[in-house]
């Protein structure tokens, strides 16, 4: 059986319908009075992309010790730069294709329109930012997002 290009929806990897989604007739009192983005969403996603940095961190230290050695305090430096290099990569990938960072798409977090290739590298800072000060720019919401600002385009939030 052979699959002709058109065939191929263009969400092929999005979740059709998510049954399980709760609509808050409220949106003030959730806290989704800017556009649909929640802060704890907003939040979440800073926390996620810093799971996400750490979790290749401890692989590659893990890896180390597999090799048989034992870690040295400038292995942590070289594996956490491995991670925040491995992030930097997969999050421009991933702001191109699905408009998201690795965390921002775990959290069910993305920009509504296609972020420019030119703005990618601010996307990426404010991503990072955010994730270094452990979510806190996410109490700003979505309207005033240093992440929306970064990519002059909105947010929005899947749940």
């Amino acid at each position: 059986m052979t699959h002709e290009p058109d065939d191929i929806p263009g969400d092929w990897d999005a979740i059709a319908d998510r049954a399980g989604r709760v609509t808050d007739p409220d949106a003030t009192a959730s806290g989704k009075g800017d556009g649909g983005t929640t802060t704890v969403a907003l939040m979440a996603a800073s926390w996620a992309d810093l799971v996400v940095i750490l979790a290749v961190c401890t692989g590659g230290l893990i890896a180390v010790m597999v090799l048989g050695q034992r870690p040295a305090l400038p292995a942590f430096g070289w594996a956490a730069a491995l991670a925040v290099t491995w992030w930097a990569f997969a999050a421009a990938v991933l702001v191109v294709v699905r408009q998201g960072t690795p965390g921002m798409l775990l959290a069910g977090v993305r920009f509504v329109d296609t972020v420019p290739t030119a703005r990618v590298p601010w996307v990426l800072a404010a991503a990072l930012l955010g994730a270094v000060a452990l979510g806190a720019p996410g109490i700003l919401g979505g309207r005033l997002s240093p992440l929306a600002a970064a990519a002059a385009t909105r947010l929005e939030s899947d749940g």
